[in-house]
C-alpha cells in the first residue's frame, strides 16, 4: 500500500520543554484525547516546511522565524511524516489555541503523565536523549 497522507509537525521547544497539543475528544479524528505535536496535513504543491509553518500559524497564531531543523522523516501506516524542531520564543500563554482542547509545555520528566501519540512519544524521547549529549 502506498503513502496516502503527508503531514508535517513541529517540536516547539523552550528550555528543554516541549509544547504539546491536547487533541479534541472527537472519535472521528485519529488519536482523540491524546497529546500530540502541533502540525497537520500538507496541501497540494506545498513543501513539508511550508506545511509546518502554516500549521503553526493556523493552530497557534505563531509565525516561525528562521530555519526549521528537520529531526525526523519517515513513513508508517501509509503516512509520510516530516517533523521539525524550532525554539518557542514566546510564553505559551501568549499563544492563541485554535485547534484542540488545550496545550502544555512539558519536560521529559513529566511526559509519562500525558498519553502522547505513540510515534510522537518515540520521536520526543529520541529528541530529548539527543539534548542530553
Amino acid at each position: 500500500m502506498g503513502v496516502t497522507r503527508r503531514v508535517a509537525c513541529v517540536i516547539l521547544h523552550r528550555e528543554g520543554r516541549v509544547l504539546l497539543q491536547h487533541r479534541d475528544d472527537d472519535p472521528a479524528i485519529r488519536w482523540p484525547g491524546a497529546w500530540a505535536l502541533f502540525g497537520g496535513h500538507m496541501e497540494p504543491n506545498e513543501s513539508p516546511e511550508e506545511t509546518a509553518r502554516r500549521e503553526i500559524e493556523e493552530e497557534l497564531g505563531l509565525s516561525l522565524e528562521g530555519t526549521l531543523e528537520l529531526v525526523y522523516h519517515g513513513t508508517s501506516e501509509s503516512v509520510e511524516r516530516w517533523i521539525y524542531a524550532a525554539p518557542l520564543l514566546v510564553l505559551p500563554d501568549s499563544l492563541t489555541l485554535a485547534e484542540g482542547q488545550g496545550m502544555a509545555l512539558i519536560s521529559s520528566d513529566d511526559v509519562d503523565g500525558y498519553p502522547v501519540v505513540p510515534l510522537h512519544r518515540q520521536i520526543l524521547d529520541r529528541w530529548w536523549a539527543d539534548l542530553a549529549y
